[in-house]
């Protein structure tokens, strides 16, 4: 199992949270402490790059849409974004994803959620 770890990029007018290693039941309190820092801390866009997850359960599917609503709650834009083809399927397909903004690269993220 592959640990999980969240590397923060600050930028002047977004950031950028890349989530590496598994998503699972053992990492789903840090993941939503992480977002919801992320959140609460600045109103500057939010991207999340999903490319370095190796697994994710259907729990941190929720805590991704749950950060998405509380972005939304807070007034700060988020976008995802994802390259893994097997993932992409379960987020695409997944009935509680389907409210999630999913860009194929970082920088296609960062430019959805800096558009006005």
């Amino acid at each position: 199992m592959d640990d999980y770890q969240a590397i923060v990029v600050r930028n002047p007018d977004h950031r950028v949270v890349a989530l590496y290693g598994d998503l699972d039941a053992a990492s789903m309190p840090a993941l939503e402490a992480e977002l919801f820092c992320q959140l609460t801390e600045s109103d500057l866009p939010l991207v999340v790059s999903l490319d370095g997850v190796a697994f994710c359960d259907t729990g941190c599917l929720r805590s991704l849409l749950q950060a998405a609503r509380h972005a939304d709650a807070v007034g700060c834009r988020i976008a995802f974004c994802c390259r893994l083809e097997d993932l992409l399927r379960v987020l695409r397909d997944g009935r509680i994803t389907h409210h999630l903004g999913i860009w194929p690269t970082i920088e296609e993220a960062v430019r959805a959620v800096l558009r006005p």
